[in-house]
């Protein structure tokens, strides 16, 4: 087979032959094309790529997506879609324009596996053959993971409620939300970021259905706390200094709380909240995705207000589960700190002393947390 002419061919069962083909001159057609997956073995949606066209997929619930590149020419290019569900038919779709900006026509079923790939080039057609000649780009394939709509996030936060009622647990107010980190992590806020700590965006633990994975920017905080003294975990997973914040600072009664994640590593389980402002652009994502919890009352996490008009933060306490905050604000400690709102501990780190950069994926094979 020559170098310059890469075939692919998939016979469908006599009622057409779908080649893909380079080295060929353009040509511009409409065209949505679906095949069964039994058909579709050698399509290029398998083969590797040594280009470097990048696409992205973005969501809209519930559960529409749309591709895009940043890539744009000077004039109307032909991109060729190659579309996979795992489990469902590959799609072809032909896009025509300067940039890539492809929006699926239909929804996609949560919790799949797809693939995507893109070739810029140009399709013929014949009555009994369709040719896609790419002869410009072609694209790496993208693999993702269709996210939770609102039905999923209530199921999980159902076996959520269900494992809880297995544990021995209790309710109990907690003083602070704490975070650990290296020591360079906070010498860089202070000398590079004036004292605030920074949101990031959100990697990869947990769930990889969770809509919030690289989607929206915040800060983890644990509520974890040794049931013999009621007070923060004595060590460290993530790094051997501690910001102890006021609980009552961050968690007030402007903000909204979201449901976002239930996960385990093979030990103990996860429930992952949302903790952003009233009406702030991650707070309408979050509304839009996903579970709203009451802030005033919820089986994890929420703000009771004393008989002195004082707030206190009730955290659910088990050793078999704990619930991360994932807040979604930049944090100044000079200023908390300036006003004794918290302080810095020294703590023995264990295990890697640090987090993954991507996060750790859930395990996929717990019977409790996976729908």
């Amino acid at each position: 087979m020559a170098s310059d002419r890469e075939f692919y061919e998939c016979q469908s069962y006599g009622r057409k032959v779908f080649q893909v083909m380079k080295g060929h001159s353009a040509s511009n057609l409409n065209l949505n094309m679906r095949l069964s997956a039994q058909e579709c073995v050698l399509l290029p949606v398998d083969c590797a790529s040594k280009d470097n066209l990048q696409i992205s997929v973005h969501h809209k619930p519930n559960s529409r997506y749309t591709f895009n590149s940043n890539q744009k020419y000077q004039s109307d290019k032909t991109w060729i879609l190659i579309f996979k569900q795992h489990g469902e038919k590959i799609c072809f779709f032909i896009h025509t324009g300067k940039r890539l900006k492809f929006r699926l026509p239909f929804e996609l079923h949560a919790a799949r596996n797809c693939e995507i790939k893109a070739i810029i080039g140009s399709v013929l057609y014949e009555s009994d053959v369709v040719r896609i000649i790419a002869n410009e780009v072609n694209s790496e394939k993208l693999r993702f993971k269709s996210y939770f709509t609102k039905q999923e996030y209530q199921a999980l936060h159902n076996r959520t409620l269900s494992f809880i009622k297995t544990l021995p647990g209790k309710f109990h107010t907690i003083d602070y939300l704490y975070r650990n980190k290296s020591e360079m992590y906070f010498a860089s806020v202070r000398e590079y970021h004036s004292g605030i700590m920074k949101p990031y965006t959100k990697d990869h633990n947990g769930d990889p259905c969770s809509v919030i994975n690289g989607h929206i920017d915040g800060l983890f905080f644990s509520t974890a706390v040794d049931f013999q003294t009621m007070k923060p975990l004595p060590e460290s997973l993530y790094g051997p200094v501690r910001l102890h914040i006021d609980a009552i600072t961050l968690f007030t009664p402007n903000f909204n709380l979201y449901f976002a994640d239930f996960f385990c590593h093979y030990r103990v389980h996860y429930v992952t909240v949302v903790l952003t402002p009233k009406r702030s652009p991650t707070d309408q994502f979050c509304e839009r995705r996903l579970l709203k919890l009451d802030i005033r009352h919820n089986p994890f996490i929420y703000l009771s207000e004393t008989k002195e008009d004082f707030y206190e933060v009730i955290v659910y306490l088990s050793n078999g589960l704990r619930v991360e905050v994932f807040y979604t604000e930049a944090v100044n400690i000079s200023r908390i700190i300036e006003n004794q709102q918290g302080h810095f501990e020294r703590v023995p780190i264990i295990g890697r002393g640090e987090s993954r950069p991507t996060g750790i994926p859930k395990n996929g094979l717990c019977k409790i947390c996976n729908l």
